[in-house]
């Protein structure tokens, strides 16, 4: 029975490892935080409204946290489920091109707020979801090797496309390079919504579970009941605090991005440059994280902070000193910080899998992520509207600063976090 039941896993690690890094590679070429703000930043759009759509993003989060968490844990058909929501992904990336393309700046803007909200609600959604799809079909050693394959698959494929685009269209504007970018991304979601539909879902989809809660004020009782009774447990408070103390850190991309596209959105090798850091940084953060993870996950946690810090310290003195014109400069930054983001993202990850009771993960995860959302909406809109006011790289030196002080408390209060 076991020889059965390990094989069975074997299927299924493969065929996820083929899915997820399909879907890896989608959200490298059409990733909000770095080819959406710099189709933004082509267009005209405001330096506020570009930085408002993290705000946006992390908002649409939160409410999929709130009011659909319930919804999450008593979908039957999991694959399905995973699968529209891939779907949705790509439909929306689609109609941001189409109007950047054939839209007004006012249309333009309008799409990006409803595409970029829809995005979350879809990612979140899927998430949430497939969290607890890998919990049930894959054992702990397998979810960690299928962690950090699709970031070493997704990234490889990310930079092959795009340096392929990149060859393809070397005589195309700046504008209709960016659009082809993520046109190669929403392929990349349909693909990987089918391949997800081919992977056996060990739960039964026939399963008798209650009717989820449809009044939007019971939704909102039941969460608040949820987060008093999560709150109750000292693994989820501990899980709690790492994830909020974490938010100003993970936010270090999209505003490493919006500093990039205003330096360099009118170049031809801008956008390639940041994708192919951005995919690079996938492929190292894999094999690093991986190893290092399983030496200490305080180790982790204090070596991305301090890599956020430290690039954030010289990429913000660079420009303070107006040497900031080198697109190196920017693609050096992007690839580090994203070495570190998804070096955070994924411990907590892995982490929350190891320790969360099975009846209580999608419960958990929605409650916890959604303190840490809640601090990032406030986060990201203080930094947008500095960025709007100032300039981007004072959005870049409070980062920074933050980066050193989590470094700091995770030194201190980790200890307690790996036991």
């Amino acid at each position: 029975m076991a020889v059965i039941a390990s094989s069975v896993e074997r299927r299924t690690l493969s065929l996820l490892a083929g899915q997820t890094s399909l879907a890896q590679t989608a959200w490298t070429m059409a990733s909000p935080s770095i080819v959406i703000t710099f189709l933004a930043v082509s267009v005209g759009m405001p330096v506020f409204l570009v930085g408002a759509l993290v705000s946006v993003r992390q908002l649409a989060s939160s409410l999929t946290d709130i009011f659909l968490f319930e919804r999450i844990a008593k979908v039957k058909n999991r694959k399905l489920a995973l699968s529209l929501c891939d779907m949705i992904l790509a439909l929306c990336f689609g109609a941001t091109i189409v109007s950047v393309l054939f839209g007004t700046q006012t249309q333009t803007s309008i799409v990006f707020v409803v595409c970029i909200f829809t995005m979350g609600v879809a990612d979140e959604f899927q998430h949430l979801l497939m969290t607890d799809f890998l919990a049930d079909n894959l054992q702990s050693k397998s979810r960690l090797l299928l962690q950090y394959t699709q970031m070493a698959i997704g990234g490889g494929f990310g930079v092959a496309l795009a340096w392929i685009a990149h060859e393809l269209t070397l005589e195309l504007p700046p504008l209709s390079r960016h659009s082809i970018v993520v046109t190669i991304g929403i392929a990349c979601f349909a693909l990987s919504a089918l391949a997800i539909l081919a992977v056996e879902d060990s739960a039964p989809t026939n399963a008798a579970r209650p009717s989820a809660t449809r009044s939007p004020l019971r939704l909102v009782r039941n969460y608040y009941l949820n987060v008093l009774a999560m709150m109750k447990q000292s693994w989820f408070r501990q899980y709690v605090v790492i994830t909020t103390v974490f938010s100003a850190v993970i936010l270090a991309v999209p505003f490493f991005a919006l500093i990039a596209a205003e330096t360099h959105h009118t170049t031809s090798k801008g956008l390639t440059a940041m994708v192919t850091s951005y995919a690079l940084g996938y492929i190292v953060a894999g094999p690093l994280w991986g190893t290092l993870n399983n030496v200490s996950h305080r180790l982790v946690m204090i070596t991305c902070s301090l890599l956020v810090g430290f690039c954030g310290s010289i990429l913000a003195t660079l420009h303070m000193l107006n040497l900031q014109h080198d697109l190196r400069i920017h693609a050096i930054a992007i690839f580090v910080v994203t070495v570190a983001v998804r070096g955070i993202i994924a411990v907590l990850q892995v982490y929350f899998m190891e320790i969360a009771p099975k009846g209580q993960r999608v419960k958990g995860i929605a409650v916890a992520r959604s303190f840490g959302r809640l601090t990032m909406i406030c986060l990201s809109a203080l930094l947008a509207a500095v960025a709007h006011l100032q300039e981007t790289v004072w959005a870049i030196f409070f980062i920074a600063f933050v980066s050193f002080a989590t470094a700091t408390i995770s030194y201190f209060f980790a200890r307690k976090f790996e036991k």
